[in-house]
């Protein structure tokens, strides 16, 4: 007795023949592929008298990660220095984060006018924006 083919193997193959063309376009996620973490990085307000009131570093996650987040000063004679560290490895939930900076130094100091570069870094990867200090 000939052995006859399972009904379901032909149309199988020409299922997969019709979605082959489909998948060409479409890419596999790497290792080396990172997805932008953090989004909507901002200061509030972006320009302050730290005499007077204080900032907000905001910005959004898209998926629960641990961040560092820091103050840094570019000067053309002393070039990059940290102002002060707000948190190391700080574990946050997905969503929308606002951490408040009083304008001062690590040293407790009101930090001098001029612009400053917050970054937030979540694993190798780093986030800057910038705000302008002033004083009357």
């Amino acid at each position: 007795m000939p052995v006859r083919p399972s009904p379901f193997r032909r149309p199988l193959a020409y299922i997969i023949a019709a979605l082959l063309p489909l998948l060409q376009g479409c890419t596999l996620p790497c290792p080396g592929d990172s997805p932008v973490i953090v989004t909507n990085l901002r200061f509030s307000p972006s320009a302050f008298d730290s005499f007077a009131r204080n900032t907000e570093i905001r910005y959004t996650l898209a998926a629960p990660v641990k961040v560092s987040v820091a103050i840094l000063r570019s000067d053309s004679e002393a070039g990059t220095q940290l102002v002060k560290t707000l948190f190391t490895e700080l574990s946050e939930s997905k969503g929308v984060h606002a951490h408040t900076w009083l304008g001062d130094t690590g040293q407790g100091r009101f930090a001098p006018a001029g612009e400053y570069t917050g970054v937030v870094t979540v694993s190798s990867q780093r986030f800057e924006t910038t705000v302008r200090i002033f004083h009357f």
